[in-house]
């Protein structure tokens, strides 16, 4: 440890909120920050559609997700240790503000115990499913293969039929509990420097006014 305060800053909403493209924006434009994102440590979205719909079922405790490397590793750079990104495999360096994007926010005690301020980043529903479909249509355009195409039609046949199946629900029950819990709600349905602003703005002047 070198002394140095360190804090965690959550930043969380439903897919297609523009988290991970929020969390690379703040990394870039704080001073002293790095990175780390839920989606490179989950195991659970690899997890058949009819055993999501039964944890949901049984009441969607998001506990139930264990994430303990997720955990050491907000624990490491919280203490001034490097950690290697288990995706990447690239180090990270500990640095004053560690940026976290995460889907469970406070409510998952094992990480969330490790957040300083949370942030939720709201944004209608069907407006999140819009963002969400056109970033993989915008990919397979961007290619120009017809052969493409079809694989995209199939992709979005199946992403809709979870959807319907439980995703939304998922998501709503995600902004119930994630949302109440956070220091600061932002509105994500506005220009994405409009968010970014407003969004440092709070993280330099902490939860209640305090600079970090």
């Amino acid at each position: 440890m070198d002394g140095t305060e360190r804090r965690v800053i959550g930043i969380a909403g439903p897919a297609g909120a523009g988290k991970t493209s929020l969390v690379h924006a703040l990394a870039e434009r704080l001073e002293d920050a790095v990175a780390i994102h839920y989606d490179h440590y989950e195991r659970a979205t690899r997890e058949p559609m009819d055993r999501l719909a039964q944890w949901i079922q049984a009441g969607a405790d998001v506990n139930d997700i264990r994430l303990p490397e997720l955990a050491r590793d907000l624990d490491a750079l919280k203490r001034g240790e490097p950690v290697i990104n288990p995706l990447t495999r690239m180090e990270l360096t500990p640095r004053r503000h560690i940026i976290f994007e995460t889907p469970l926010g406070r409510e998952h005690r094992e990480t969330g115990r490790y957040i300083d301020l949370m942030l939720w980043i709201d944004v209608p529903l069907d407006v999140a499913l819009a963002r969400k479909v056109r970033e993989f249509a915008s990919v397979v355009l961007a290619r120009g293969d017809p052969g493409h195409f079809q694989d995209f039609l199939a992709w979005l046949h199946t992403y809709l039929e979870n959807y319907l199946g439980g995703i939304h629900d998922l998501m709503d029950l995600q902004r119930e509990r994630i949302c109440s819990k956070a220091d600061r709600i932002i509105d994500g349905n506005r220009a994405f420097e409009t968010v970014l602003r407003e969004t440092l703005m709070t993280v330099r002047g902490g939860p209640s006014g305090g600079r970090f």
